[in-house]
């Protein structure tokens, strides 16, 4: 199912694009910025629930704000709701704050951009109306087209992970969004 989701929103943007090919512009060099996106999700647990039933899957959405400083690098705050996950039957609900920093490779002035991230921050896991909190650390990798000088169309990929030592040994947890992206730039 998640496959099948990601290839339909790899074609939604590749239709999007294609669509617009006449309208292409390059991004404004810098200014500041707000960004939404809707995707998949995915939660990884490294076996710390092996032998429960866990629904690890589900959609998600993200809001972003940044600056960007120069046609190369940005650094933008996020907010991050993973959706709703199970595990034996009981949900629970993953979300994340966190700060980035943006490398930014554009592609002439076709309008392409590829990018990347690095962040730090906070996630929350809400289970029971208890919610605990872990520092993680945050790498993605995107591509996005530029409609006009201050709208864009992306898709990226986002891995949130931490170390979690409370089952007694150390499970590498992780948290991952596929999202597509419209961003506006001032």
């Amino acid at each position: 199912w998640r496959i099948d989701m990601i290839k339909r929103l790899a074609l939604a943007l590749l239709l999007l694009t294609s669509c617009s090919l006449a309208f292409a512009a390059s991004p404004k060099e810098s200014g500041g910025y707000i960004e939404g996106g809707f995707g998949t999700t995915s939660l990884e647990d490294d076996g710390a629930f092996a032998g429960y039933n866990f629904d690890n899957s589900d959609s998600g959405f993200g809001l972003a704000g940044g600056y960007k400083f120069f046609k190369h690098l940005a650094v933008e705050g996020r907010y991050t709701d993973f959706g709703t996950f199970s595990l034996g039957g009981v949900p629970f609900d993953v979300t994340a704050v966190s700060i980035h920093v943006i490398g930014i490779i554009p592609f002439g002035e076709s309008g392409w951009e590829l990018f990347g991230q690095l962040g730090l921050g906070s996630a929350d896991l809400t289970i029971l109306g208890e919610s605990v909190s872990e520092n993680v650390g945050s790498a993605g990798l995107g591509i996005r087209y530029s409609i006009s000088e201050n709208f864009s169309l992306g898709l990226r990929t986002d891995a949130y992970a931490y170390e979690d030592t409370s089952f007694g040994r150390s499970y590498d947890i992780s948290a991952s969004q596929t999202a597509i992206t419209l961003k506006y730039v001032f």
